[in-house]
C-alpha cells in the first residue's frame, strides 16, 4: 500500500513539474516590437538651460517661512527668457502662487488631452556634505552636478526643451496637451493639488497623465541584463501614527518595574514585530507577468508559476528592503521622545510611527492591526500629519501605457518595460479625479549608486542621458496627438 502510495505522490509530483516547465515555456514576451527612431539632434546649449535652472535654489523646507519666493520667481523669469515659444505660444496660468500650468491647444477638441508633469522645487542640502556646489550645476563633461538634476528639474527642464522644439518646426497636436508643473511636491503638493482641482473644474478628462516616478534602471533588477524600464502604475499610501503613553513619574532612585518608556518601548517593539501581512497587488503581479519571460532558465519557472510558488517569490522579496516594500506595507519608527533630566522618570512618551500602505491596505485597517498588536491599552494611536490612502491602480491596457510604452522602446530600443508599484508618494496623486490613467515614469537612466544621490548628496545626471529625455518626451508628444 505504502509503495502504491509513494508511486502515485512520485508520479503527481513529475505531472506537476511538467505542468511548471510547460507554463514556463508558453510564456510570451510582453514588449512590443517597434523600430528604434533617431531622436532630433540636441545641442549643448540645452544643457547650459538645464544648468541655468539648477542654479536657482528653489528649496522647499517643512517649515515654510524659510522659503524663499524670491527664487521661485527668478525661475519664472529664467523659463520665459530661455523658452520664449512656450511662454508666448500656450496658454499660462498660476495656482498655489508658483504652480504653473501651461495649455497647449489641440487642433481636435474631440480628443482627450494629455497631462505631463513634474515639479520645480527641491529638496535641501547639508552643508558641506557635498564635494560640488549643489547649487553651482558644475559640468565635467560627462555629467552635470546640482541639486534637482534628477528630482526634479531634469524632468521639468527636458520637457520644456521638447515643446520649444516642436512650436520651432511649427507643430500642432491634436490633443490638447497640459504642462503642470507643481511648486512644493516635497513638502505635500498644494500646488499640483490646485491645479488638479482647476482642471477638474474644467471638466477635463485626461486620456492619460504622466508624472515622475519610477526610471530607467540599469543593473537594479536581478537577472536582467538589460535596462528596465519601471512604470509606476500606482504608488503606495502614506500614513504616521503617534503612539503615547502616560504613566506616573518620580525620581530615577526608585523606579518602578514599568514607565513610560518601558511601555512605549514595548508597544514600538511590538510594532516592528508583528508587521502587516505581505499580498501581492495588481501592480506588482503586473511586474511579474512582464518581468518573467525575460528572465533565464531555470528561474523562469519559478516567476511562470506563481499561482504555486507564490510563497517562494514573496520570500525572494524578502530578503531586500526594497523587495519587500513591494509586497507589505512597511513600518517604520522614526521619532522616540520622553524625559526632561536624567533623573526624573518622565510622565509621558511619545513615538512616531511612518508607514507606507500598499494597495488594499486602508489606514483605517492598518491602525485596527496596530492596536492587535500592541494590545494595551495605556497605549494611545492616533493618525497625524500628511495622509494619503493607496493610489488607484492604473490599468496597463489603455492607450496612455501603450504610448508611454512605445515612446519608451523608440528611444531606447534594448530597453524591457515593466508596470510596477511605486513606494514613495507624488504630485499626480492629486489627479485621479481627471483620469484613471495615471503613469509615474521619468526616463532618468540610473545605475544602483545613483538612487542615493536622489535627496542625498552629490546629485548629478549624465549629459548624454539628459539629452535622450529630450529626445523622448518629443518623440512622446509626437505619439500621442494621433487618436
Amino acid at each position: 500500500m505504502i509503495k502504491k502510495i509513494l508511486k502515485l505522490a512520485g508520479a503527481l509530483l513529475l505531472a506537476l513539474c511538467a505542468v511548471m516547465i510547460v507554463k514556463a515555456l508558453l510564456l510570451k514576451s510582453r514588449q512590443i516590437e517597434v523600430p528604434p527612431l533617431c531622436i532630433p539632434e540636441i545641442s549643448d546649449s540645452a544643457i547650459l538651460r538645464l544648468a541655468g535652472a539648477i542654479q536657482i535654489p528653489t528649496v522647499s523646507f517643512e517649515d515654510t517661512t524659510q522659503i524663499d519666493p524670491l527664487q521661485f520667481i527668478a525661475l519664472h523669469d529664467y523659463l520665459e527668457v530661455n523658452f520664449p515659444n512656450v511662454f508666448s505660444q500656450l496658454k499660462q496660468e498660476k495656482y498655489n502662487r508658483f504652480g504653473l500650468l501651461f495649455e497647449w491647444t489641440g487642433s481636435n477638441p474631440k480628443l482627450n488631452p494629455i497631462v505631463l508633469m513634474a515639479h520645480q522645487d527641491v529638496v535641501p542640502v547639508v552643508a558641506g556634505e557635498w564635494g560640488k556646489d549643489p547649487f553651482s550645476a558644475e559640468n565635467d563633461g560627462t555629467f552635470l552636478w546640482g541639486r534637482g538634476t534628477l528630482d526634479d528639474k531634469g524632468a521639468l527642464i527636458a520637457i520644456l526643451e521638447s515643446v520649444e522644439m516642436l512650436l520651432s518646426e511649427g507643430f500642432r497636436p491634436e490633443r490638447t496637451i497640459f504642462l503642470a508643473f507643481g511648486n512644493d511636491e516635497e513638502i505635500g503638493g498644494k500646488g499640483a493639488r490646485a491645479i488638479a482641482a482647476a482642471l477638474s473644474a474644467k471638466g477635463v478628462e485626461a486620456e492619460y497623465v504622466l508624472d515622475e516616478g519610477m526610471v530607467i534602471t540599469r543593473g537594479m533588477v536581478p537577472m536582467i541584463n538589460k535596462p528596465v524600464a519601471l512604470i509606476g502604475t500606482s504608488e503606495k499610501g502614506y500614513l504616521s501614527v503617534e503612539l503615547s503613553c502616560d504613566f506616573e513619574g518620580g525620581h530615577s532612585s526608585t523606579p518602578k518595574p514599568e514607565t513610560a518608556i518601558s511601555i512605549l518601548s514595548e508597544a514600538v517593539s511590538q510594532v516592528t514585530k508583528h508587521l502587516p501581512e505581505t499580498h501581492f497587488t495588481d501592480p506588482v503581479n503586473n511586474f511579474i507577468r512582464y518581468i518573467g519571460p525575460e528572465i533565464p532558465w531555470p528561474a523562469r519557472i519559478v516567476f511562470a508559476n506563481q499561482w504555486i510558488l507564490g510563497g517562494l517569490i514573496k520570500k525572494i522579496y524578502s530578503q531586500t528592503p526594497a523587495g519587500d516594500a513591494l509586497i507589505r506595507t512597511t513600518t517604520a519608527p522614526t521619532i522616540l521622545q520622553a524625559g526632561v533630566k536624567d533623573n526624573i522618570l518622565p510622565t509621558s512618551a511619545r513615538a512616531i510611527i511612518n508607514l507606507r500602505l500598499l494597495p488594499g491596505d486602508s489606514s483605517k485597517k492598518i491602525i485596527t492591526h496596530l492596536n492587535n498588536a500592541i494590545n494595551d491599552k495605556r497605549v494611545r494611536i492616533k493618525a497625524i500629519g500628511f495622509l494619503h490612502e493607496p493610489a488607484p491602480v492604473s490599468p496597463i491596457h489603455s492607450a496612455g501605457f501603450k504610448i508611454i510604452q512605445k515612446s519608451i522602446r523608440q528611444t531606447y530600443p534594448e530597453t524591457v518595460i515593466a508596470p510596477t508599484l511605486m513606494l514613495a508618494t507624488s504630485d499626480s496623486y492629486y489627479y485621479s479625479g481627471i483620469s484613471k490613467n495615471i503613469y509615474k515614469f521619468a526616463p532618468y537612466q540610473l545605475e544602483p549608486e545613483d538612487l542615493a544621490r536622489i535627496h542625498g548628496n552629490n546629485e548629478r545626471i549624465k549629459i548624454d542621458d539628459y539629452k535622450q529625455m529630450i529626445g523622448f518626451y518629443y518623440r512622446l508628444i509626437r505619439n500621442s496627438t494621433n487618436k
